[in-house]
């Protein structure tokens, strides 16, 4: 079950950022963010942190996204994401954007699940300024058009999938499991 964060969460969400990022917030920063959308795994197995830019924004980020290492790959950061996405689209947010370490597959795969497109690439020097793995070469910026479709075709090489949003890799997901490949239910909070 996905609910969101108190301050009672925060040491166990600190030590998740801690094995998660080699430079990871620190407790002021984690603090701050619970007056954003700041969601936590029941157990707090994983976290997920997102802003809206402004209170009649209809754009937001999704700035942390994090699975304490002992439990990935067995759903949670789908949940995470999920639950995330649904809130958002209950607040009628428009477009969702965040960055992530383009040698982190596993998490770029998960955002693509949902429809997110890499729409910019960037490279060392903004990856050290932005506070993301300075050994990583590039960082992409993703971005999901909550009422879009992304109409990618996974089974077309790239240069030849006239529909094909940069990299996108897999078929759209809609919240409430409509469509794509993912049978499963979402929970408003």
């Amino acid at each position: 079950m996905i609910r969101l964060a108190t301050q009672e969460d925060l040491n166990r969400v600190l030590k998740i950022e801690r094995l998660s990022f080699e430079i990871p917030w620190g407790l002021i920063s984690l603090r701050k963010a619970l007056k954003e959308i700041f969601l936590v795994e029941d157990n707090v197995a994983g976290y997920l942190i997102a802003e809206c830019r402004q209170r009649s924004c209809y754009m937001a980020t999704i700035k942390r996204l994090a699975v304490h290492p002992d439990l990935r790959r067995i759903g949670v950061g789908t949940q995470l994401v999920g639950t995330g996405l649904a809130v958002l689209l209950n607040r009628e947010i428009e477009y969702v954007m965040l960055n992530v370490e383009s040698s982190r597959i596993p998490a770029v795969r998960l955002y693509t699940k949902f429809g997110f497109c890499i729409t910019d690439s960037s490279f060392h020097n903004a990856s050290t300024a932005m506070g993301i793995d300075p050994e990583a070469s590039t960082f992409f910026t993703m971005e999901l058009e909550m009422r879009k479709r992304n109409r990618f075709t996974p089974h077309l090489p790239l240069d030849e999938n006239r529909n094909h949003h940069l990299n996108a890799m897999l078929p759209p997901f809609i919240i409430g499991g409509q469509d794509g490949d993912l049978p499963m239910k979402l929970e408003m909070l």
